[in-house]
């Protein structure tokens, strides 16, 4: 804006200057001066652009800090952090630091908007890495589009990204992908006969459009599939679930929920002498669930679109180096602090090759371009196209070892078709 009205004086001023030249030869000042203001300054488009100045780019982070979901979203945000924090130590984007600035839903939608709004309005960022989980991103959808915000979503949903919507992506793979790993692994590796299939879950749209996945891939293998039982995301017992997969003589147990229920769950289930498989997802692929449930994660598997912290791998060394670098006494990092990690990883490829005219729709433009962006095994290489969003259909599964206190890799990166 100020150039435009460093336009605005010039022309009063030659229009004063000139009065008595003849009109054509005015005009004609007027427009090599327009020219030489325009072209000559470097700042005109990061002037005008959402979240981006001379020196600084600001993102945005909607996560729940204090509610139920706060055991995985707390990871998300220190993840973040600590990945910018390094970055902006070793120089910036650009020759910009970036600013993170994180937002509490605590898991709920009317909180969720309040912050989309703040950051996008009063805070004026570029992006934001996740609107919160599943319901929260997809209220938030028309809002999304109308003010051209790109979002690098953090929930697990196919939803996201199915059909595609031009400024919503996601950073790996999506519960479609990984229940068909799951499936997979049962009917083929594990060659299960009689199997029966059962899904656990919050009542939540995540949960329950991985369901509708379940039942597609069950009418496929021919598996039968019994039900879902619902079990809130604060449970701190799992009986009344329990009993009703024991009566149903449910073989494999498939839980679509964090870390906190799935152990209700496994305990539950060992104060009752029932002993089916249980399969997880990112959410307790971490060493809590190992450490806290002890025996009764001794049939548990889980699948993940990432690394762990004991995997050996250069991303998760680099990870490590870094993060132990700003707290030397943190715990091992649980999978969503590096699910955060690859998002912001993702982000700063896309700032970076955007250059010095970033704005929304360039930072857009350029993940569009990104083919094939080598994790260093901290994830499957991520690429994303205008007609995918999504970056990448990559798992692998994990068995809980009781003795190490981990997940144990069983299957190497499985791209789900």
């Amino acid at each position: 804006m100020y150039f435009l009205n460093v336009v605005v004086n010039h022309v009063v001023y030659l229009r004063k200057r000139f009065k008595m030249m003849r009109k054509s030869r005015v005009y004609l000042m007027l427009v090599f001066t327009l020219v030489f203001l325009i072209g000559s300054s470097n700042l005109l488009f990061a002037s005008d652009a959402r979240g981006v100045s001379g020196n600084q780019v600001i993102i945005g982070l909607i996560a729940d800090q204090t509610g139920p979901a706060a055991q995985l979203m707390m990871p998300y945000a220190a993840g973040a952090r600590a990945y910018f924090r390094h970055i902006n130590d070793t120089g910036g984007v650009n020759d910009r630091k970036i600013k993170l600035l994180v937002e509490d839903d605590r898991y709920s939608i009317p909180m969720a908007v309040a912050a989309f709004k703040k950051l996008v309005f009063k805070d004026k960022v570029l992006a934001i890495l996740g609107c919160g989980g599943t319901g929260q991103n997809t209220a938030l959808f028309s809002q999304i589009e109308k003010n051209k915000v790109p979002v690098i979503s953090l929930s697990w949903s196919w939803t996201m990204t199915d059909p595609v919507q031009r400024y919503v992506f996601t950073a790996t793979n999506d519960n479609k992908d990984e229940i068909k790993v799951m499936m997979e692994y049962i009917v083929k590796i594990m060659k299960a006969k009689d199997a029966r299939i059962a899904l656990v879950g919050p009542d939540v749209e995540y949960a329950k459009s991985g369901y509708r996945v379940l039942e597609e891939k069950a009418k496929e293998y021919n598996v039968v599939l019994v039900g879902r039982e619902i079990l809130a995301m604060d449970a701190l017992d799992a009986t009344t679930q329990v009993l009703t997969l024991k009566k149903q003589n449910v073989t494999h147990v498939i839980t679509i929920t964090i870390d906190g229920p799935t152990l209700a769950l496994l305990k539950s289930a060992k104060r009752l002498n029932y002993w089916p498989i249980f399969f997880d997802s990112i959410h307790a692929i971490g060493n809590r669930v190992i450490e806290a449930g002890g025996e009764t994660a001794k049939n548990l598997y889980a699948t993940s679109p990432i690394a762990s912290w004991f995997n050996d791998t250069v991303g998760i060394s680099e990870l490590k180096k870094i993060a132990l670098k700003y707290d030397p006494k943190m715990a091992p990092a649980e999978s969503y602090f590096i699910k955060a990690w690859i998002t912001s990883k993702i982000a700063h490829e896309a700032i970076k090759r955007a250059g010095k005219n970033l704005t929304p729709d360039s930072f857009v433009d350029t993940l569009e371009t990104i083919k094939n962006l080598d994790m260093k095994g901290l994830t499957g290489p991520v690429s994303y196209s205008p007609t995918n969003h999504k970056g990448n259909s990559y798992s692998r599964m994990g068995k809980a070892d009781l003795k190490k206190g981990y997940f144990v890799p069983v299957t190497d990166w499985i791209e789900a078709k």
